[in-house]
This record gives structure tokens, sequence and C-alpha cells, in this order.
């Protein structure tokens, strides 16, 4: 019984991990400035997405948000929880899609690349 749950939880973080993977190399090719609202328009062509699924990720996003704000001050990966909580919402959401597409383009302008 052991090893049946410990087998069946390192193949769920094996596909967490790949489709991260898949995820990063997707943005990494996408358009500047366009690359998270493609994606989240990439998501809607598929198999139609849950209404728990949706929420959980918009949720679970403003948690990492407000969790990496907490974090902020300390020395450790404040930004790097941020910009997660960001992009899981923009998984699940065009608003915030549209809002990471403005920070990369406006933060692209300002290092003139």
């Amino acid at each position: 019984r052991n090893f049946h749950s410990g087998y069946m939880l390192c193949i769920l973080a094996a596909r967490m991990l790949a489709h991260l993977r898949d995820g990063w190399r997707e943005l990494k090719q996408g358009r500047p400035g366009h690359r998270f609202q493609d994606r989240y328009q990439r998501g809607r062509e598929g198999a139609a997405c849950g209404t728990v699924k949706k929420w959980s990720l918009i949720v679970g996003g403003v948690f990492l948000i407000v969790a990496g704000i907490v974090l902020l001050p300390l020395p450790g990966p404040g930004m790097l929880v941020i910009a997660l909580g960001a992009l899981m919402m923009a998984e699940e959401s065009r608003a915030s899609a549209k809002a990471l597409d403005w920070i990369e383009a406006k933060t692209r302008k300002l290092l003139g690349r």
C-alpha cells in the first residue's frame, strides 16, 4: 500500500514537472508582448476547462501573490512566488494574461530589449 502511494506521488510529480517544462518552453517561444494572451487563448481551444480548476488556479494565484508580497522584505524568493502566482492566474484569466503581457512590454522597453 505504501509503495503504491509513493509510486502514484512520483508519477504525479513527474507529470507536473513535465507540464511546467512544456509551459516554460511555450512561453519562451512566444511573441514578446503577446505570449501570455496567446497561451491563454490556446488553453481555451483545448478541452473544456472545469469551473473548479479555473477558480482553483485563480484563488491559488492570488494566495501566492499575497504570500510573495509578505515574503518580499525577507531574503528569499518573494518575487519568484509573486511571478508564479501571476502565471497561475494568467492560465485562466484573460485580464491577468493581458496584464503580464503589458508588464513584459514595458519591462522590455525600459531595459531596451
